[in-house]
């Protein structure tokens, strides 16, 4: 077992994605303190993983007086956190720039960037008392170029990958090292309500120079990886999982030029 007694904290860790990474850590011997802001969600992780070493909380990431909480409960419980995996986040309403609302940018930058690095924060100072940490946090592919549509939501996915580089650079001689991951469009966490329709499959799919979507073990097989000691000297880098979507054209213009010959 590779997390044998590590303890991990994964924020949004009650459904999704996040539950996912969350048995993914307790099958492999962790303790996983989870947390979210659905009361229901919470119950429903509890009873779910009823008899494991887990802890769930209900809190939300983007108040800070809530995660200094949860952050203080788990050290009372393990006296540790060995990894913290920033996986909450929301995605924004698709529309053009010019009609993004005050209350959605707010929304989106408030959970994704602003509760992020306060959690990050928060646990990073625990970790930094320690000595030790790893901190893993989940980007996306339009952090780097951006994408029409998705202009809150790609602003605040670029800004995780700066944050990863500088905390990399600044404590790593506490001990504490960071990366991050960029998906692309994965079977699952935010793309739930897309996968039910055939014909967003298909659109995403053909997106990738391999033809489909990731999925979510695979991407969560990448975070086990870069959480473990094999990886332990991937710092500040942030690692794409796309299936080659990133600079992917569907048609070269070798092919369309060749059309026309």
């Amino acid at each position: 077992m590779r997390f044998k007694e590590k303890v991990v904290f994964i924020t949004g860790g009650t459904r999704g994605l996040g539950k996912a990474m969350a048995k993914a850590f307790l099958d492999e011997g962790a303790r996983v303190a989870v947390n979210g802001r659905s009361k229901e969600a919470v119950s429903r992780f509890e009873d779910e993983f009823k008899g494991k070493d887990v802890l769930a909380f209900e809190a939300d990431i983007g108040n800070y007086e809530q995660m200094e909480s949860v952050a203080e409960k788990v050290f009372n419980a393990w006296s540790k956190i060995d990894i913290l995996i920033n996986n909450a986040g929301v995605v924004n309403q698709l529309m053009p720039v010019e009609k993004i609302k005050k209350e959605e940018f707010d929304r989106v930058i408030d959970i994704n960037l602003k509760g992020t690095f306060y959690t990050t924060q928060i646990f990073g100072k625990k970790m930094i008392e320690l000595k030790s940490g790893r901190i893993i946090s989940i980007g996306s592919q339009v952090g780097f170029f951006g994408e029409k549509g998705f202009l809150p939501y790609s602003i605040s996915k670029s800004a995780l990958m700066v944050m990863t580089r500088s905390i990399a650079h600044e404590w790593s001689k506490y001990g504490v090292t960071a990366c991050a991951v960029a998906p692309g469009f994965i079977k699952g966490g935010m793309n739930e309500g897309l996968i039910k329709k055939e014909v967003f499959v298909n659109f995403l799919s053909k997106r990738t120079p391999v033809e489909r979507m990731g999925e979510v073990d695979e991407l969560v097989s990448l975070i086990l990886f870069l959480a473990s000691d094999e990886a332990k000297y991937i710092n500040g880098e942030t690692i794409t999982i796309d299936g080659g979507m990133t600079g992917f054209t569907q048609e070269p213009l070798l092919d369309f030029i060749m059309k026309g010959k």
